[in-house]
């Protein structure tokens, strides 16, 4: 199909099999599509401009296709148009479904963590990016968090920042906070139950709700002053609500718990300096008005 005869997708007039308003084509008289995302059900691939879709007779107009695909395909999630929530736990289940086993290797050498772990996270991929779901303290996806293959990160737009939090936690015990989703992931592999803020400054309230029932709380701060601080504020605020907190750094020279691990870093070892670690003392301090002698009201 000539390249004149297609024009590209918008917010106003979204892909007819996909449902996104970027990247796809769509033919003039509405006959065809050329979706950047989806293959079920198209005739060929047309280069590195996606999979071609035939929606319809030109003559009759018959629709049937793109009525199946849609159907399919957007079950649960909207296209896109403004004032419509779009449904993140579909669109997370369709980026995992979407994850091939050579992608998630790939991403697990290049990071150095498991793909056992990275799979627990949820993670997936929407055809530009590798998708990590963020939830909110009871589990529901509000947000994906997006990790493009330089390494640039971003976020669905519609969506809320939420925690990154692996599947098959257990309910009590010691849980470790970390900064992002391969901080996590490098928890997981090391065997401790952890869960992962969007940012080191984020979520705090959140954070607490989630940590629920846990005997011990351990925030693994990012070696810099902002990843301190975070941490420290975090905290302070969980101390309020729960008997053990801690904060631990990496050692000089290491960046995160991430590159830690890389270097050498096994769970005895962290087990240790945790225990060494003390836990934050929770300081309450009272302010008495002076009552003045003498003072009419």
């Amino acid at each position: 199909m000539a390249a004149d005869r297609m024009k590209r997708v918008s917010r106003a007039a979204p892909c007819p099999v996909c449902g996104k308003p970027d990247w796809c084509l769509v033919a003039n008289d509405g006959s065809a599509a050329i979706c950047a995302r989806i293959e079920e059900g198209s005739i060929k691939k047309c280069g590195d401009a996606g999979y071609l879709h035939i929606l319809g007779d030109r003559h009759d107009r018959h629709d049937g296709h793109k009525r199946i695909a849609r159907r399919r395909h957007l079950l649960k999630r909207v296209t896109g148009v403004r004032g419509q929530a779009k449904d993140f736990d579909a669109m997370a289940q369709q980026c995992q479904v979407r994850l091939t086993a050579e992608r998630l290797d790939g991403l697990a050498r290049a990071l150095d963590v498991s793909g056992k772990s990275l799979r627990r996270l949820g993670i997936g991929w929407d055809g530009r990016a590798y998708t990590f779901p963020m939830t909110d303290a009871d589990g529901g996806v509000i947000g994906i968090r997006q990790r493009f293959p330089n390494g640039g990160k971003a976020s669905v737009r519609g969506g809320k920042n939420g925690l990154f939090v692996p599947a098959g936690l257990g309910e009590d015990g010691r849980l470790l906070v970390c900064e992002g989703p391969t901080d996590t992931a490098a928890a997981s592999d090391l065997g401790f139950d952890a869960i992962g803020r969007p940012n080191c400054n984020s979520l705090v309230e959140m954070t607490a709700r989630a940590a629920r029932n846990r005997a011990e709380i351990v925030i693994v701060a990012d070696n810099d002053k902002a990843g301190r601080y975070g941490a420290t504020r975090l905290a302070h605020a969980l101390a309020l609500h729960y008997p053990c907190v801690r904060v631990v750094v990496p050692p000089d020279g290491v960046k995160d718990l991430r590159q830690w691990l890389r270097r050498g870093l096994t769970a005895e070892t962290l087990t240790d300096v945790i225990a060494a670690t003390t836990a934050v003392k929770l300081k309450v301090t009272f302010s008495r008005t002076p009552i003045r002698k003498g003072v009419r009201r």
